[in-house]
């Protein structure tokens, strides 16, 4: 689910280096005020979108959730801003504090219930840290399901706790990680003639980041492209670009406004 809040207006200027008779011209860009936007329900990320001329919609595509923007008249120029949410959505943080939080409305059933939304899926586990831990929370979480039965609130709390610490021990890293999801050239049917490069690395908001950089031709317009893939707090987001080298620079003043707010569950 998508939420968004103005917090404030943020002003940028870059250089738009625009070739005309040899000359490179300056030209002020004012990004729209810093937004902010949550995905799988509990790491926000705040960034200052393109100006009013890029028309924004929400994004979703094979696991990827978020919001891109694409400029007016422009024959597919776009900035992509999102969340793949195959990290975010195996952390249950949330569902476990909710537990925590309502103890005094279940019975002993009901709590069952509500103690699988807390389970890990112990399938397809992205990482070996992530393999190792998962059966540690669910044991954990099964020990607060008989403390409950036996009535015993204190040892449910402490059990709900335990699972909690396990949890904030998984830590996935791009290494692990980013191949299932990175940008390649293969299958691309819509721009069959794209040159992709190599991974490099890179940073993003002070966090590590990989960067792919390609290039193609829209309508025998050459677009240069990026995409760049960052882990906040176990949520791996996609930031991208395609367009003409004279908007990069917007789109490089859109990845210094990006900063990612504390969650409500910290890893």
């Amino acid at each position: 689910m998508k939420s968004f809040y103005r917090i404030g207006m943020a002003i940028l200027t870059v250089l738009a280096l625009a070739s005309c008779n040899g000359t490179v011209p300056e030209k002020e860009v004012v990004l729209l005020p810093l937004e902010l936007f949550t995905w799988t329900g509990d790491q926000p990320i705040s960034f200052s979108p393109p100006p009013a001329d890029w028309n924004r919609s929400r994004y979703q595509n094979g696991g990827t959730e978020g919001v891109d923007f694409v400029l007016a008249g422009s024959g597919g120029e776009q900035i992509l801003i999102a969340e793949r949410f195959f990290l975010g959505n195996r952390d249950r943080c949330i569902a476990i504090r909710e537990l925590q939080d309502s103890l005094g409305d279940f019975n002993p059933r009901s709590f069952s219930e509500a103690l699988q939304k807390g389970k890990r899926y112990k399938e397809s586990a992205p990482s070996v840290q992530d393999e190792k831990i998962t059966p540690l929370i669910n044991d954990t979480l099964n020990r607060a399901r008989d403390h409950y039965r036996a009535g015993d609130m204190a040892l449910v709390q402490v059990e709900l706790d335990r699972a909690l610490e396990h949890s904030a021990e998984i830590r996935y890293t791009l290494v692990e990680t980013v191949d299932e999801v990175l940008f390649t050239a293969k299958g691309n049917s819509v721009y069959p003639k794209i040159q992709v490069d190599a991974p490099v690395d890179d940073e993003l908001a002070g966090e590590p980041a990989v960067r792919v950089n390609f290039t193609f031709d829209s309508y025998r317009v050459p677009f240069i492209g990026r995409r760049i893939y960052t882990i906040n707090n176990n949520r791996m987001f996609e930031i991208g670009f395609q367009g003409t080298e004279a908007n990069l620079p917007l789109f490089e003043a859109v990845l210094e406004s990006i900063t990612f707010p504390a969650g409500p569950c910290e890893h």
